[in-house]
């Protein structure tokens, strides 16, 4: 009787948190975008730069017009 209970007071528990996005929350990060440099891109430079400027989350990639675009969360 005292296990399920204690099954019953952790379930209400967990739900109030859900309810409330407590521990566990989820965070929407969103993408920005930045044109690092434009003309003779590098696919493997535009990648390293846009990861030095904007951290190890950041990509780079060249696009049809060969700029170097970065990816990056805001």
């Amino acid at each position: 009787m005292k296990v399920i209970t204690f099954i019953l007071i952790v379930l209400v528990v967990l739900s109030i948190g859900i309810e409330n996005e407590g521990p566990l929350k989820v965070i929407e990060a969103r993408i920005c975008e930045d044109t690092l440099y434009q003309l003779q891109c590098n696919d493997f430079k535009c990648n390293t730069a846009c990861r030095k400027k904007y951290g190890k989350l950041a990509s780079g990639m060249c696009n049809v017009v060969d700029d170097c675009t970065c990816h990056f969360p805001c």
